[in-house]
């Protein structure tokens, strides 16, 4: 579809949820809503002047909060499904009304509206609003017309009795809805805060490539499967060429923008089973599951030939990059096979540079 839904194209609030862990919430709160909708869970109050008191459950709360947490679309569909599986349940299909269903659903879609499209962070006045705003339309005003027209209920003794009950419970529904959404917020900022953390322990800030320690593990791993399924694995190690020599003649900043074009190169020339890492200033490793010398070779002289053609300004003369090659053999372990790419490495850097040179 090429445009979104006239009411859903401005979010202003993130969701807190992607769509797989919107459908386990949804699922969570269906089971709840449907236990909270059993007839021995309803709060009857007693109003006055009135025959009859008024029941009061919290399924119209599980249904508000499915659209503040998850937004309109998902809050529409957990009111309907809610709706039809507490009555079937507990009172019968023969008692379930589709239109009682479509107000429920209207509730949970006003309130995901509201919440999140309507106000632009979470506070007591976004959430006072997402909750009172759907409760009086669709209790207050929705029922006691649909209760008319069904039953032939009394409209205005109905809209009475529910904006009593509704002056005393929606206090109670916003309190446990703050602490809820507030407790749910302060959790994914902290998953957020780790998820971060973690990413930094892996992928290195300036060049977007592995850390040599999780370079390490990874190597370490694909060395014991190679060993186990007899497959070849291949290492590269590479370094640029008088790469102290740009820091000191165009500074650091020169410097770093060499090492993120390299690693830029670097990941373009590799596949997504392949790891690519920096495990030094200035010195990058690349290792090659399934991929034996020969092939590792043309990798490299792949990237050697992409970085000697790098044009950064105010570099005078090409960057270079030499490149070690090795493969594993079957009595070595990872240790070995970066000892003898670092050999091939430094072979070629004795021979001249510029250069990929394989183990002996």
């Amino acid at each position: 579809m090429g445009e979104k839904f006239w009411l859903l194209k401005e979010r202003k609030q993130e969701y807190l949820f992607d769509s797989k862990e919107a459908l386990k919430v949804s699922l969570i709160l269906l089971v709840i809503g449907i236990f909270l909708g059993q007839p021995g869970n309803l709060i009857v109050f007693a109003i006055p002047n009135m025959e009859e008191g008024f029941r009061l459950g919290f399924p119209p709360l599980i249904t508000m909060l499915g659209g503040i947490l998850l937004g309109p679309l998902w809050g529409m569909v957990l009111g309907g499904v809610l709706d039809f599986a507490a009555v079937f349940l507990w009172h019968g299909i023969e008692n379930y009304v589709l239109i009682f269903g479509l107000l429920v659903m209207l509730r949970g879609f006003l309130a995901g509206f509201i919440f999140n499209h309507m106000f632009s962070k979470f506070n007591w006045t976004s959430l006072i609003a997402a909750i009172l705003g759907p409760y009086v339309i669709t209790t207050a005003i929705g029922f006691p017309i649909a209760l008319n027209w069904v039953y032939g209920v009394p409209i205005w003794e109905s809209i009475y009795i529910r904006l009593t009950v509704q002056a005393l419970v929606t206090p109670i529904y916003v309190l446990i809805s703050y602490f809820i959404v507030k407790g749910i917020k302060e959790s994914r900022k902290v998953r957020d805060l780790n998820k971060k953390m973690e990413k930094l322990l892996k992928v290195d800030e300036l060049t977007g490539l592995a850390t040599r320690r999780h370079f390490t593990e990874f190597l370490e791993k694909m060395v014991s499967l190679s060993h186990r399924q007899e497959r070849p694995l291949s290492l590269i190690m590479g370094d640029f060429d008088e790469f102290k020599k740009v820091n000191d003649t165009f500074g650091h900043l020169v410097g770093d923008r060499v090492l993120t074009a390299g690693g830029e190169i670097f990941r373009s020339e590799i596949r997504y089973e392949d790891m690519a890492g920096r495990i030094g200033g200035e010195e990058f490793a690349i290792v090659l599951p399934g991929i034996d010398l020969s092939g590792a070779c043309n990798v490299a002289e792949r990237i050697r030939g992409r970085v000697k053609s790098l044009k950064l300004d105010p570099l005078k003369e090409p960057i270079s990059v030499t490149l070690g090659v090795a493969q594993l053999k079957s009595e070595e372990n990872a240790k070995d096979l970066l000892e003898s790419a670092d050999k091939a490495l430094y072979q070629g850097k004795k021979e001249g540079k510029n250069i990929v040179v394989k183990e002996n």
